[in-house]
């Protein structure tokens, strides 16, 4: 039987929640079963896997939790298999385990599941995945879908669900776009859409990525130094974003960066024309 841990990419600081002990409980920002990772990612994020998988891998993000130590046990049908062990390296990791299935007796309905702990005793969650027929695979519902309401208490149809309190994830998003880091703040505002089934929220939530990515693109000019587009698309983004968003902080100290680049491109031909022969 063979396992492998693979660790991930440091990504900034995010907040965490306090539990009985003295010990900070991470918060999980993402997990699922998936048959890949790419550029510190899943490829995919399953419920189900055909029996003739040879490796199946579980992913996980956290926040809060440098320098603790997070478990990732593997049971089949409720017997646990392994328990992998995996270092925390900063306050935002990405880290994954993978489980190989040479010598396991599996069938078809069989279930695996992977528990999510830390050293402390901070229970993060249980993921399971179930086995099918083979070729037959399908992606994983929301983590913390909301459940169905008790019968004969179901709610109007016409009725929007109720919004839910996503501070803490804007926080993260705030603080992710702050140290550019869009990608992250991408899986941060996906995972954030994934709790909320309330048509404002999923709507500001869209309109957050969109932002994010206008964001991305402005942080590929300043990199490549097109100080003229930067600035034309700063002043756009000045325009459509508004100061509530978690974008426009990030927005406003990329402007400062982009003023001491432009005083740097006015002095570079004195310069120049005072080496001229």
């Amino acid at each position: 039987m063979r396992i492998c841990i693979v660790t991930g990419l440091l990504i900034p600081a995010l907040a965490f929640a306090e539990t009985a002990t003295n010990n900070p409980c991470p918060t999980l920002v993402s997990a699922a079963f998936t048959t890949d990772v790419e550029d510190r990612e899943p490829v995919s994020s399953l419920a189900t896997a055909p029996l003739s998988a040879n490796e199946l891998l579980f992913f996980t993000a956290i926040q809060g939790g440098n320098g603790q130590q997070l478990h990732h046990t593997w049971s089949y049908n409720g017997d646990a298999i392994v328990d992998v062990t995996l270092a925390v390296g900063s306050d935002y990791w990405r880290t994954w385990s993978s489980k190989t299935f040479a010598g396991l007796e599996l069938a078809v309905g069989g279930q695996w599941q992977v528990q999510v702990s830390t050293q402390s005793g901070c229970q993060l969650g249980t993921w399971t995945l179930t086995l099918s027929e083979d070729g037959a695979a399908s992606q994983m519902a929301p983590a913390h879908a909301t459940p169905p309401p008790p019968s004969g208490h179901a709610e109007p149809e016409s009725a929007d669900p109720s919004p839910v309190d996503l501070s803490k994830h804007y926080d993260v998003i705030r603080q992710l776009l702050d140290l550019g880091d869009t990608r992250a703040a991408k899986v941060a505002i996906r995972r954030a859409r994934q709790l909320t089934d309330n048509p404002q929220q999923q709507s500001a939530l869209d309109s957050l990525a969109t932002n994010n990515e206008a964001f991305a693109q402005l942080e590929r000019m300043i990199r490549q130094r097109d100080i003229h587009g930067a600035r034309e698309l700063m002043q756009t983004l000045e325009i459509s974003i508004s100061p509530d968003s978690p974008v426009y902080p990030a927005l406003q100290s990329r402007q400062r960066l982009l003023e001491r680049l432009e005083g740097d491109d006015r002095n570079e031909p004195i310069f120049q024309s005072a080496s001229s022969p």
